[in-house]
């Protein structure tokens, strides 16, 4: 899974912490120890300054409706039983202020059909297990700039789908630039803009903006991401993070298939509203632990030809909300 969401977050959190005294050696272990803290505390708000990072999801029991080509098509129960991602991120050249960087993923998931009533005679999909496994890689170049005399951040992506149950490849592409308008010690606003190249897309153009305050004399701070996340914050057992909120997750898994009303390569598209909590903690130096939970709310499901556009898909799904839990574990660059 490469999220488009995940790299909207990365941009602001690209700018936002990745300054020149974050990458100096310590001289002394007090200036070494305010350094891993500094980079614990960037990488709890921010999860695309992680390397690597492990997620295990299990969601409850769905009922679920669904129509192919316009027709009533399946309905029942879907359990969504369980879903892996393993991502890995990583510089492999930088030169003053650009850097190239690589990112590898592997996203399995697996759902059961129960109490499925077909109404497309032609279909022979019924109950059972069925399984997407997709590694995604990717090649990110990003660079800062100066205009009007304030710092901005802009890059580009390109992005390598593969099946592996099928063989099914599919390359899409990103360009992306974040400018700062306000940052103080309190207060971090950013504004940018991401440029799709996926006919999938929700929409080619994406404006995005980042807002960030800590409140005076209180514990809690506000982070708002659009168009993905609102989070409401507060630290918790000292080192960790505790976060309420909302997070717009869009994932797409790619597999061919022959059974009608499937034809040859599909990308399933998923955009899921996922409102709960979260807490992350350090448990090394370089390690962090989390759990997540609450309402999974799936906005839109649509099964289509990944050369067409997201409204010209074959199946649509409908699904109810549904209560989810994710535990986590990532190492620290």
């Amino acid at each position: 899974m490469f999220q488009r969401s995940s790299l909207m977050l990365s941009l602001f959190a690209l700018l936002l912490f990745c300054r020149p005294a974050a990458a100096q050696q310590s001289k002394d272990d007090s200036l070494r120890l305010m350094r891993d803290y500094m980079t614990q505390q960037a990488a709890l708000r921010y999860p695309a300054l992680r390397m690597a990072m492990v997620q295990v999801e299990s969601a409850g029991s769905m009922h679920y409706t669904s129509r192919a080509y316009g027709k009533d098509f399946l309905k029942g129960t879907a359990q969504p039983k369980s879903a892996v991602l393993a991502a890995f991120n990583l510089p492999v050249y930088t030169s003053g202020s650009q850097e190239i960087s690589v990112f590898a993923a592997y996203h399995s998931q697996q759902t059961a059909l129960t109490n499925t009533i077909n109404q497309a005679p032609q279909s022979i999909i019924g109950n059972g297990s069925y399984t997407l496994q997709n590694l995604s890689l990717a090649l990110n170049y990003k660079r800062t700039d100066t205009l009007f005399h304030k710092p901005v951040l802009w890059g580009g992506t390109l992005l390598t789908r593969f099946s592996l149950q099928s063989s099914f490849t599919r390359a899409t592409g990103l360009i992306y630039g974040v400018i700062p308008l306000k940052t103080t010690r309190t207060t971090r606003i950013y504004a940018g803009l991401l440029i799709s190249i996926d006919p999938t897309s929700l929409s080619p153009v994406i404006p995005t903006f980042s807002y960030w305050h800590k409140f005076a004399g209180s514990p809690w701070e506000i982070s708002l991401d659009l168009p993905t996340r609102i989070l409401l914050r507060r630290p918790a057992f000292k080192k960790g993070l505790l976060s309420f909120g909302t997070e717009l997750v869009e994932n797409m898994l790619l597999r061919k298939v022959e059974e009608p009303p499937f034809r040859g390569g599909i990308a399933f598209s998923d955009l899921d509203l996922k409102s709960g909590f979260t807490l992350e903690y350090p448990v090394f130096r370089k390690v962090l632990i989390g759990c997540s939970g609450g309402l999974l709310s799936t906005l839109q499901y649509r099964a289509l030809d990944p050369g067409k556009s997201i409204n010209d898909y074959t199946v649509g799904i409908k699904r109810n909300p549904g209560p989810y839990l994710n535990i986590s574990l990532s190492l620290l660059r």
